[in-house]
């Protein structure tokens, strides 16, 4: 969202000059300012929510891979941008509803790294996932 505020700010200011340069701003001018600005503002949010829900339907297709149960429901939460952004490291807590022996459980699982290794991502601890399931 930063990057937005700087973006507009920027066309804000060229616009600005511009405006001094012609002593005029026809109502054309401005109405094409405010797209620009709308236009990248619903970019960027997209991009920022496909990001967000990339690693967590990661997870959840090699979860269902990996253990052949479908996980009906998912909610992620990313652990280690409360100290400091990384961008090869991600840890995550995962809280999902699966659906085996005809019943249904909340599952927990907590500390789930995933490694950026080039394009590639890796989930380091997968194979000892420390679940916490429980009826729903």
């Amino acid at each position: 969202m930063q990057i937005i505020i700087a973006i507009a700010v920027l066309i804000i200011i060229i616009t600005l000059i511009l405006y001094r340069v012609n002593n005029q701003f026809e109502k054309r001018e401005f109405i094409i300012l405010l797209l620009i600005i709308i236009i990248s503002s619903i970019a960027y949010g997209l991009y920022e929510k496909k990001q967000e829900e990339f690693f967590p339907n990661l997870f959840k297709e090699k979860y269902e891979k990996e253990k052949n149960i479908i996980i009906e429901s998912l909610s992620a939460e990313l652990l280690n941008n409360k100290v400091v952004t990384s961008k090869d490291k991600f840890i995550y807590k995962f809280t999902y509803i699966i659906k085996k022996e005809n019943q249904e459980f909340l599952c927990t699982t907590s500390d789930i790294e995933i490694d950026k290794i080039e394009s590639n991502f890796i989930f380091k601890n997968f194979m000892d996932l420390k679940e916490e399931c429980r009826v729903k």
